[in-house]
């Protein structure tokens, strides 16, 4: 991956809208995410369902490394991981990120003691919640417990994995919904305080260029909060790692992601916030001789590709009709 043009990383210089940079704006100082396992599973891994999830799922369902074994209580994960990012990176604001599988998988009754007892323990020092989940795990129940949270002076987001927005795709990995539940999904939550982000997954199998910019269209239309892109990675013990096994899966070249997402940026509208522009899997779970893109490289390899073009985020976007912004 090289860079032939000026980098302009700075994030109050990007060509596109950093989540990171609105999260200072907002909260006066560098908030980071504390990633927590609570232990709610995935319904798509529930027997008689799919195929024991989604094809590219890593057996952890993407908990933080700092989270232990299956099964670590609460209490100690997030007392590692805020003493962690304390000691390295002097940090002082958080966000209570309950990252590992389907984090609205559970009542609201539920839902609500457990989101309580994460957020005592940071105190003052968590100033916003945030639930990855699925658009099948939530209701209007659900959705009203989270909003609640936003009335109690929380930044509230809610990420949505939509990873794309081709029904045939959805089932060649085994996803479990379609497109429609997403979007249902996205119509609940659309109350005050809650920020709506679609997770979005570049390069899975079959997918043309023209499939997943229309992921990313379909996303701009909506007028989502943020979005996070993934580059497709392999996961040990899933199974699109055993079809890569058996030469039967291409990977994006790490040279051809920064044009693909300067495509993508280009047509999302720019109050979109980007919360991530690739993946982030850890090595012992990466199945060699997949190559993970440096951050810092890949961001100025985007932000050289945007000026290259003379363009940035928003630059192929457009007002979506009444009927497009719902999703119609």
């Amino acid at each position: 991956m090289q860079v032939a043009a000026p980098s302009h990383d700075r994030e109050d210089e990007s060509r596109f809208n950093r989540h990171a940079r609105r999260l200072r704006e907002r909260h006066g100082a560098r908030v980071w995410r504390v990633g927590v396992d609570a232990g709610f599973g995935c319904p798509n891994r529930s027997a008689g369902r799919g195929e024991g999830g989604c094809s590219y799922c890593a057996p952890s369902g993407s908990a933080a490394p700092y989270t232990g074994e299956p099964g670590t209580e609460l209490e100690e994960q997030l007392g590692r991981g805020l003493a962690f990012l304390r000691h390295r990176y002097n940090a002082g604001l958080f966000f209570l990120y309950f990252q590992a599988f389907s984090s609205t998988n559970a009542p609201p009754d539920r839902l609500r003691r457990i989101y309580d007892s994460g957020l005592a323990q940071g105190g003052d020092q968590f100033r916003g919640l945030v639930v990855s989940t699925r658009p099948d795990c939530v209701d209007e129940g659900k959705a009203a417990l989270l909003a609640g949270y936003a009335d109690r002076g929380l930044e509230v987001w809610v990420e949505l994995g939509l990873q794309s927005a081709n029904d045939r795709t959805l089932r060649a990995i085994g996803r479990g919904h379609d497109v429609a539940a997403f979007v249902r999904a996205c119509s609940l939550l659309r109350l005050p305080g809650i920020r709506v982000a679609a997770h979005l997954m570049l390069g899975l199998p079959g997918e043309s260029r023209e499939d997943m910019l229309a992921s990313v269209d379909l996303v701009a239309q909506m007028g989502l909060a943020g979005v996070k892109f993934h580059d497709l990675q392999l996961a040990r013990g899933s199974r699109l790692a055993a079809e890569y096994e058996l030469g039967e899966l291409a990977l994006i070249s790490r040279n051809a992601l920064p044009v693909l997402l300067a495509d993508c940026l280009e047509r999302l509208p720019p109050s979109c916030e980007v919360i991530r522009l690739c993946a982030d899997i850890p090595p012992v779970e990466r199945l060699a001789p997949r190559q993970v893109p440096d951050k810092a490289l890949l961001y100025r390899a985007v932000e050289a590709e945007l000026h290259s073009r003379g363009s940035r985020q928003g630059s192929a976007w457009r007002e979506p009709t009444p009927e497009e912004a719902r999703g119609n």
